[in-house]
């Protein structure tokens, strides 16, 4: 395991210092994809406020987190199908004589 270390993001003009045993490298890839949807959202907010704005944003990728877990779900579902599938026809070819 990684030690944890600070490390400095910027979101909203604001700095927070977070740490972290994660890569500098992911925390700014991280904090970039924040900012950019809290950014998107402050631009769409009819109310200006950060903090509805936040809400939005939350909600925005709660979504695509939510959607990602089901892509998952679908896709170990498919491959747990087909790997039925295979080792019938595995199975069925080595009692043929």
């Amino acid at each position: 395991m990684a030690a944890k270390k600070s490390v400095s993001v910027r979101i909203l003009d604001q700095d927070f210092h977070i740490t972290t045993d994660a890569s500098p490298e992911r925390v700014a890839k991280i904090s970039d994809f924040l900012n950019k949807n809290l950014q998107d959202a402050v631009l769409k907010s009819k109310s200006g406020s950060q903090l509805h704005a936040a809400i939005i944003a939350a909600l925005n990728i709660t979504e695509k987190y939510f959607d990602a877990i089901e892509k998952q779900a679908e896709l170990k579902t498919r491959v747990v199908e087909k790997s039925r599938k295979i080792l019938g026809l595995l199975d069925n070819a080595g009692n043929t004589p």
